[in-house]
């Protein structure tokens, strides 16, 4: 388990390395980068979480991509930082907005991926 993990850490974490370098080298501030991964992480978390449930995918497998790649390739960390440099910047309504979208954008897309899955499921 541990090394599944760790594989789809390294996987995870170099691609979110490569997003971020590709929305900076594009001008866009470093939180357009953050916002894109934890999003996508979001909707891939809630498919993987769908697919879990339908197709009875092995623990191993749902772990290595879940914990490993996804949770690497998002991040709380940064994200919760910028918020706090918008903070201290007296950015207010730029941190209140990037909360939002964060937040309520992420439980969207986790749902919808989720969704995605297990609405099929019931179609069959």
């Amino acid at each position: 388990m541990y090394l599944v993990v760790g594989i789809g850490g390294i996987i995870g974490a170099l691609l979110r390395f490569s997003i971020s370098e590709w929305f900076l080298t594009l001008g866009y501030i470093s939180v357009a980068g953050t916002l894109c991964v934890n999003l996508i992480g979001c909707f891939f978390l809630g498919l993987v979480q769908g697919c879990a449930r339908v197709f009875e995918l092995p623990p191993w497998l749902v772990t290595g991509v879940g914990t490993g790649l996804i949770g690497a390739f998002t991040t709380f960390s940064t994200f919760s930082i910028e918020v706090v440099r918008f903070l201290e910047q007296g950015n207010f309504m730029l941190a209140l907005y990037y909360i939002v979208i964060s937040s309520v954008g992420g439980y969207f897309l986790a749902n919808m991926g989720f969704s995605l899955v297990t609405y099929k499921k019931n179609e069959v």
